[in-house]
């Protein structure tokens, strides 16, 4: 199976489920839910990165939410993906997006993120950053919040050069859920997290 495709079928996998998240830092605490679409996974996979590929469609077939079932179906030639000039850039995506959600299910360090402390120009505007701990390949997610409190997947990608964590003010995690078609798993409990203390 080719990244694509396999990015593709793991996000599909990752619709029917939200996070649950609660960190804290300094007696502060904050929760979000993230959750995931279809139309989020272009900009994630770097399809803008790949404007160089005939896919053997029209672009309108394949955009927004229409690109993954375009790639399930085969309809679309994921494989072609491999041709760009970027590859490499958006095989750091794709392996990212392969192993989202083992990434989210372990243990991960994160941060809010203020792209001014990176060590190189920075343009990702996302309210926090998350780096895995347990895979062999060290992946970086960024979360943001879209319309209507919606917290969402913005960017995600393999480490090259640069640790984005670096700098960055982490945060502890309190609690993590996993909510897979409306019933909750916890992940994990922080030992001095008081359930009756949360808001």
């Amino acid at each position: 199976m080719c990244l694509l495709r396999e990015a593709a079928h793991a996000w599909q996998q990752l619709t029917g489920t939200e996070y649950r998240i609660t960190v804290g830092r300094r007696g502060k605490k904050s929760s979000f839910a993230l959750s995931f679409s279809f139309a989020d996974f272009p900009h994630v996979a770097g399809m803008q990165y790949a404007q160089d590929v005939d896919f053997g469609l029209r672009p309108s077939e394949y955009y927004g939410e229409r690109l993954i079932p375009s790639i399930l179906s085969g309809k679309l030639e994921a494989a072609n993906m491999e041709r760009s000039r970027n590859w490499l850039r958006i095989k750091g995506r794709l392996n990212a997006i392969i192993h989202l959600q083992e990434t989210l299910d372990t243990e991960f360090l994160i941060a809010r993120f203020r792209p001014n402390l990176v060590r190189i120009h920075c343009k990702i505007d996302a309210e926090y950053i998350i780096k895995n701990l347990h895979s062999g390949e060290v992946f970086f997610v960024f979360i943001d919040k879209g319309t209507g409190q919606r917290y969402y997947c913005k960017s995600a990608f393999e480490r090259t050069t640069i640790d984005y964590l670096e700098n960055q003010a982490v945060l502890t995690v309190l609690k993590k859920e996993k909510v897979m078609n409306g019933i909750p798993t916890l992940l994990y409990l922080h030992p001095n997290y008081m359930e009756d203390a949360e808001a």
